[in-house]
C-alpha cells in the first residue's frame, strides 16, 4: 500500500494517528539534514528534527489539500530552525566538520567516484560560507528540486525575490567557488 502524502494526512485527521509514522519516515532525513546545517551537531539536529515532526503532528490541520506535504513540512522545519539559531549564539565548527556532516546527506551510489565526491565536498564547504537563509533557498531548490512556487510559499517570498534570491546566490556561491580555486561551471 503506497498513500500519497495527502492521504495520509486525510487518514491521521481522522483518526488514524498512527499513518503519521510513515510521513515522518519519508521526510525525516532531508528534515534532519536541514537541522544539521544549522545546529552542526548531530545530537541537536535529531532533537530539532524530533521538535519539527512534533510541531508538525500539532499543525496537522492547517495543511491545505493539494499543496505539496514537503513544502508545508519543510517550510516549518525552517521556521523552527530559525527560531532555533535566533535562542542560541551558534557555535561555528570548522569547515571541515560542517563538510563531513553534509556529505553524509549524498548517498554513495549517487556519487560513486572520488571526483564526484571532491567536488561534491567543495561544493558543500562554498555553501557552508553563504548565508542560511540563501544557503537553505539553494539547497531546497536545487538539491530537492522544487519549484520556485514551493520556494516562494515555504520561505514566504513572492515568486521574484524568489528568483531574485537564486540568481544572487547561485552569485555568491560561484565567487566562493572561485576563490577557493574551483572553476569548473558546470559543477554549479
Amino acid at each position: 500500500m503506497n498513500l500519497s502524502d495527502e492521504d495520509i494526512v486525510e487518514g491521521v485527521l481522522t483518526g488514524g494517528k498512527e499513518l503519521f509514522a510513515v510521513l515522518v519516515e519519508r521526510y525525516q532525513r532531508p528534515v534532519y539534514n536541514l537541522m544539521l546545517r544549522y545546529a552542526c551537531n548531530a545530537e541537536e539536529a535529531a532533537d530539532l528534527t524530533q521538535e519539527v515532526f512534533i510541531r508538525s503532528f500539532d499543525r496537522l490541520k492547517s495543511f491545505r489539500a493539494g499543496y505539496s506535504f514537503f513544502s508545508w513540512l519543510y517550510g516549518l522545519a525552517v521556521n523552527h530552525a530559525n527560531d532555533w539559531s535566533r535562542g542560541r549564539t551558534r557555535r561555528r565548527v570548522g569547515l571541515d566538520a560542517y563538510g563531513e556532516h553534509v556529505r553524509q546527506e549524498f548517498s554513495a551510489d549517487r556519487q560513486s567516484t572520488m571526483e564526484l565526491r571532491e567536488t561534491g565536498r567543495i561544493i558543500d564547504q562554498a555553501l557552508a560560507r553563504l548565508s542560511d537563509d540563501t544557503r537553505e533557498l539553494l539547497i531546497f531548490r536545487y538539491r530537492h528540486e522544487r519549484s520556485i512556487r514551493e520556494a516562494a510559499m515555504v520561505f514566504n517570498l513572492s515568486e521574484s525575490a524568489v528568483k531574485m534570491r537564486i540568481k544572487r546566490g547561485l552569485d555568491d556561491l560561484q565567487e566562493e567557488l572561485q576563490g577557493m580555486g574551483f572553476y569548473e561551471s558546470q559543477a554549479i
